[in-house]
C-alpha cells in the first residue's frame, strides 16, 4: 500500500466518522424532545417496541444512540426492560438503513458532487443558527463530509491489495473474516463506518461478495463491545439492555454465519433484482440476517427478558438508584426525566415525614441528604448540546431550584426537636395533611391531572403558617415583655413556629419547582 493510498483511507475514514456524529447529532437536536417522547409512546407493548427501534434508529442513523435512549426510558422508569430488549432487537434492524443510504446514495446515485456545497452551507448554518437551524447545519454538514469521506475510502482502496484468497477456504475463512469484521468495529467504533469500509472494498474488487458478506456479519457482531463497556459499572437497566444486545447480535452473527450460502444466495437474488450483484446485494445480506434474527427471537421475547431479568437479579429499583453516567448519556431529555423522577421520589419522603409530624409521628429519613447529593452529582453531570432546546436549560434550572428547597427542607425535617408541633394549630395542620395528600398523588402518577392544583394548595398552607408565626410572634413577644411568659419557654416558641414557617415554606417552592419543570407553568403566582 502507498503512502498516497494510506493518507486517503485515513482521511476518508475520519471524515466519514465525523460526517455520521454531525449526521446523528443533528437528526436529534431537529427532532429536538419529540424523537424521545414518540419512542416512549410508542413503546406499549412488543411489535411497538420492535418497529418504535427500527424507525427511531433509521432517522437517527446510529443504533447506539437508540439503544443508549432506550436505556435511558428504561432508567428512568419509562419502559420496562422486555420492552427495551424488543427496542433492541428493533434498533438492529434499524441500523441497516445506513448501509443502504452509503450503497445507494455513495455508489449508485453519486451525490459527491454535491457534497462540498453542503458542508459549506451546513458549517455556516452550523456556526451562525441556533436551535433547529443549528441542527440542520450539523445534518448537511454530516452528510457532505459522509459522502465526501467515502469518495477519498474509494480512492484510497484502488491501491490497497487486502490478499485474502490464502485464507484456506471452508468455515475457518468465514469464521476468520467475520473475526476481522468484529476488530475493524471495535477499532473504528462504528458499525457504520466499518460497513462503509467494505462497501468501498468490495466496489473496488479488493474483497469478493461472499468474503463481505462474513465481514458484514462480524461487524454486528463488534458493536456488542459498546454495550459490554457500558455494562461495566453500569445500572441494573444498564446491566440488563447491554446483555439483551449481545446475546441478540451474536446469537444472530453465528446462525447467519452457519447460513450463509444460502442467505448469500438471496441476497444476490435480490441484488439481481434491483440492478447490482454487488454492494446492493451486501446490504440486502446486512437486512437479510438482521431480520433472520428478529424472527428467531421475537416469538420467545418474554422468555428471553425474563431469563437475563433471572441472570441479573433484582438489584436496586429506586428512581435514585437508577442514575448512573451511562443515562446520562442516552440524550439530554431522557436523563431529564430521569432527575425529575428521582427528585420526586425524594421530596415524597420528605413531606410524607413532614405530613407526619402534625400528627406526632416520626418517618425515618434513611440517607435522605446522601441520596439528595447524588441527584445533584448527576444533575451536574449532564450535557446541554448546543442543538437541544431552550426548555432543555429552562427545566434543568427548575431542578436545581427543586434540589435546593429539598436539600432545605430535608435539613429541618432532621432538626426539629421531639414535640416541637404548636399547640392550637389543628387548623393548619389538617390543611397541610390535604396539601401533601393532593401533591403526593399526582406524583405517584394516581392523579394524571391535579398536580396545579396540588401546588397552589401548598401555597396556601405555606401562607396560613407564615400568617401563625408572624401573629403568634406578636402575641408571644408582647406576654413576655409584660412578664407573663417566661424566656425560655418563649423562645422555644418562637422557635418552632420558625420552623413551621420555613418548613412549609420550602415544601411549597419544592412542589412548585418540580412542577414548573414538567413545562407547565408555574402555580406560584395563582
Amino acid at each position: 500500500m502507498g503512502t498516497d493510498s494510506m493518507v486517503a483511507l485515513a482521511g476518508g475514514l475520519g471524515m466519514f466518522l465525523l460526517g455520521i456524529h454531525h449526521l446523528t447529532e443533528g437528526l436529534k437536536g431537529f427532532a429536538g424532545d419529540s424523537l424521545r417522547r414518540g419512542l416512549q409512546k410508542l413503546v406499549s407493548g412488543k411489535w411497538s417496541g420492535l418497529l418504535s427501534g427500527a424507525v427511531f434508529t433509521a432517522l437517527v442513523q446510529s443504533s447506539s444512540a437508540a439503544i443508549l435512549t432506550v436505556i435511558g426510558l428504561v432508567s428512568a422508569g419509562l419502559v420496562t426492560h422486555a420492552q427495551a430488549v424488543a427496542v433492541v432487537l428493533g434498533a438492529n434492524l434499524g441500523t441497516t438503513a445506513t448501509t443502504w443510504l452509503v450503497a445507494v446514495l455513495g455508489f449508485k446515485v453519486k451525490i459527491t458532487a454535491a457534497a462540498l456545497p453542503m458542508i459549506g452551507l451546513g458549517g455556516f448554518l452550523w456556526l451562525l443558527g441556533k436551535g433547529r437551524i443549528r441542527a440542520v447545519g450539523a445534518v448537511l454538514a454530516g452528510f457532505g463530509l459522509l459522502f465526501t469521506g467515502i469518495e477519498y475510502l474509494q480512492n484510497g482502496m484502488a491501491g490497497v491489495e487486502w490478499n485474502l484468497e490464502g485464507l484456506g477456504g471452508g468455515m475457518g475463512e468465514v469464521w476468520l473474516l467475520a473475526g476481522i469484521g468484529v476488530v475493524m468495529t471495535i477499532v473504528m467504533q462504528s458499525s457504520s463506518a466499518a460497513g462503509a469500509t467494505t462497501l468501498v472494498a468490495l466496489a473496488a474488487g479488493t474483497i469478493n461478495l461472499d468474503q463481505a458478506f462474513a465481514m458484514v456479519v462480524g461487524q454486528n457482531i463488534g458493536t456488542t463491545a459498546t454495550a459490554a463497556l457500558a455494562a461495566i459499572g453500569g445500572g441494573l437497566a444498564v446491566k440488563r439492555t447491554a446483555i439483551a444486545h449481545i446475546f441478540f447480535n451474536s446469537l444472530t452473527g453465528v446462525v447467519a454465519l452457519l447460513l450463509l450460502a444460502p442467505m448469500g444466495e438471496a441476497a444476490r437474488w435480490l441484488g439481481a433484482h434491483m440492478g447490482d450483484e454487488g454492494v446492493l446485494s451486501l446490504a440486502a445480506f446486512h437486512t437479510l440476517f438482521n431480520l433472520a434474527g428478529v424472527i428467531l427471537f421475537f416469538p420467545w421475547l418474554n422468555h428471553f427478558a425474563r431469563m437475563i431479568e433471572w441472570m441479573t437479579g433484582r438489584g436496586k429499583v429506586s428512581a435514585v438508584a437508577r442514575l448512573d453516567a451511562t443515562l446520562a448519556k442516552a440524550g439530554g431529555p431522557v436523563a431529564m426525566e430521569a432527575a425529575w423522577r428521582a427528585l420526586v421520589d425524594l421530596s415524597s419522603t420528605a413531606l410524607r415525614s413532614l405530613a407526619d409530624r402534625g400528627t406526632g409521628k416520626r418517618r425515618p429519613l434513611g440517607d435522605l441528604q446522601a441520596e439528595i447529593l447524588k441527584v445533584a452529582d448527576f444533575i451536574h453531570g449532564l450535557r446541554v448540546e448546543a442543538t437541544d432546546p431552550p426548555s432543555m436549560s429552562e427545566r434543568r434550572v427548575r431542578l436545581w431550584h427543586a434540589l435546593d428547597h429539598l436539600r432545605r427542607l430535608a435539613a429541618d425535617l432532621a432538626k426539629a426537636a421531639e414535640g416541637s408541633e404548636e399547640g392550637g394549630i389543628a387548623e393548619e395542620i389538617e390543611g397541610e395533611r390535604k396539601a401533601i395528600a393532593m401533591w403526593l398523588s399526582w406524583a405517584s402518577g394516581r392523579a394524571t391531572e391535579g398536580g396545579e392544583a396540588a401546588v397552589m394548595e401548598m401555597a396556601r398552607c405555606s401562607e396560613r403558617f407564615a400568617a401563625l408565626r408572624k401573629a403568634r410572634r406578636a402575641e408571644l413577644l408582647e406576654r413576655l415583655g409584660s412578664g407573663a411568659a417566661q424566656p425560655e419557654e418563649t423562645m422555644a416558641s418562637l422557635e418552632i413556629l420558625r420552623w413551621l414557617d420555613g418548613a412549609h415554606y420550602h415544601a411549597w417552592r419544592l412542589s412548585d419547582s418540580l412542577w414548573q419543570a414538567t413545562g407547565r407553568g408555574s402555580a406560584e403566582a395563582l
